[in-house]
């Protein structure tokens, strides 16, 4: 069953105000006349067990009341399941007809099953449901009534938190998450106006209309919702893999607000390279750490679960790694011969030689009467090797040597050959292709030795060939141009080899 937003077409929860995608507010439930569809105050459910006496709020999926729990005197949060777009008749809720009955009843066992999942805890960091019930064609939860406001009210009337406000918040909230995933769930929309400031002090984690079971390490399909600013990659997908970390993330935003007053950037912007504004400077170190790790776009790069995020908040979590120094392998003793003997060395220098364990606090180890130490024997290691810089400077001199060779001596065969004294001495048809091939083979060898293995056999073959025809200066014997490009080619392969090893 999809529920979309009438702006941008995305799909949208029973219980949200606003579209997650593009920001539109979703209208408030009104009847067909367009006045407001909540019911009266002193309208009865449930045979007069609840007396409902105000509206708390409403929204495009839903209407909450201040009520009344007639059998125990318990004020009471009532919320009750109404789609924009049905009709009341009388008291009778009435679906609207873009919905088929299929669609009706999946919305409102959806509802139901947020009841069921809260009644599965009894922690005060997340919202106590107390009952629920179908009645006047739709569906009613009873839960607990608050009183204080939402993080994201808090925000808008006071602006940024205090850090210790905000690291308050994000201990209490993390616990509340470790108890979501350890039952096999995930919120998946965690965010200011989802996080409750009581006024005893209480943070209270509500709305869990968009729960879902989830499998650690394996790829599902949930219903694509998203809060742009919280939600991360992972959850702009219908399939991936989720887990306790899409929530890291979620939450570590939510404190990202608290702490700066503004919502951060999508994290689709973020990975499009989107600077993430700087947190307040007075933000304590460990704080700071929690929240951007939290943030980090690579699931891998999060604080895993709530637990972890937690050690991070307290400092006990592992910082960000920075590189260990290099440090050289020992060397491997090599026995000298025996020297004289050392005079004996003060007992405190013969004590920590002998590198003794720590001695109980309450009585100190009684001192040994001295006696004639042994030779000491003094092994020196091996002479190290040269540092590596020498060495690859050492080889970079042998390669521009090498290199230097084959011009020279390939120019010098050019020269001789083209004065003709070469070419008296050798039989016609084999002064020319030797002298091209190791002309080509020598350029070759130099260019490819500058752009390392890019063209090994493109670069000698042209340079071979293009040395054949002017050498030639008169037509093209194509057989002769081949036997030169292949000789160029492993000329130049078997020079860049001897290259690469000095």
């Amino acid at each position: 069953m999809a529920l979309s937003c009438p702006i941008c077409g995305s799909q949208t929860a029973p219980t949200d105000t606003v579209c997650r995608v593009c920001g539109a507010p979703l209208s408030a439930p009104t009847d067909g006349a367009g006045h407001s569809a909540a019911l009266p105050p002193g309208t009865t459910l449930q045979g007069g067990q609840y007396v409902l006496k105000g509206v708390l709020g409403q929204g495009g999926f839903g209407i909450t009341y201040d009520a009344q729990g007639e059998r125990l005197g318990l004020r009471v949060a009532l919320k009750e399941l109404f789609v924009s777009g049905s009709v009341r008749r009388g008291r009778d809720v009435f679906v609207p007809g873009s919905l088929s009955l299929q669609e009706a009843q999946g919305l409102k066992n959806g509802f139901l099953e947020e009841a069921k999942v809260l009644a599965r805890f009894n922690d005060p960091g997340i919202v106590r449901v107390l009952n629920y019930f179908e009645e006047n064609g739709t569906a009613y939860l009873v839960m607990e009534f608050l009183e204080g406001e939402t993080l994201g009210t808090a925000i808008e009337k006071r602006g940024p938190l205090p850090p210790l406000v905000a690291a308050h918040i994000a201990d209490s909230a993390a616990h509340t998450l470790a108890l979501v995933h350890g039952a096999g769930l995930l919120h998946r929309d965690i965010k200011p106006d989802n996080l409750f400031l009581e006024k005893s002090g209480r943070i209270v984690l509500i709305d869990f209309g968009s729960v879902r079971a989830f499998a650690p390490g394996q790829t599902v399909s949930h219903t694509r919702l998203v809060t742009p600013g919280y939600a991360p990659l992972e959850q702009y997908g219908s399939q991936a893999k989720f887990g306790p970390y899409t929530d890291i993330y979620a939450l570590g935003a939510t404190l990202y607000h608290a702490l700066t007053g503004q919502m951060p950037p999508p994290a689709t912007d973020l990975m499009l390279g989107t600077p993430l504004p700087p947190l307040p400077a007075q933000t304590p170190p460990n704080l700071r750490e929690a929240v951007l790790r939290a943030m980090a776009l690579r699931v891998e790069d999060r604080p895993q679960d709530a637990r972890a995020l937690q050690a991070l908040l307290r400092g006990e979590g592992p910082k960000t790694p920075t590189p260990a120094p290099q440090t050289a392998a020992p060397q491997t003793p090599v026995p000298q011969p025996r020297p004289t003997p050392a005079p004996p060395p003060p007992p405190a220098v013969r004590e920590a030689r002998r590198a003794p364990a720590p001695a109980p606090a309450t009585a100190p180890a009684p001192v040994p009467r001295p006696v004639p130490p042994a030779p000491v024997v003094v092994r020196t290691p091996p002479p190290s090797p040269p540092p590596p810089a020498n060495r690859a400077r050492a080889r970079r001199t042998g390669r521009t040597l090498t290199v230097l060779s084959f011009l020279l001596g390939g120019g010098a065969l050019g020269v001789l050959w083209a004065s003709g004294s070469a070419a008296q001495d050798f039989p016609p048809g084999v002064v020319t292709p030797v002298t091209a091939g190791l002309v080509g083979a020598a350029a070759g060898a130099f260019t490819g030795a500058l752009v390392w293995w890019a063209m090994p056999v493109m670069l000698p073959v042209v340079a071979a060939l293009t040395a054949y025809l002017a050498a030639q200066q008169s037509g093209y014997f194509l057989p002769t141009a081949l036997s030169v490009s292949v000789m160029a080619a492993v000329l130049s392969l078997l020079f860049m080899r001897l290259i690469r090893r000095i």
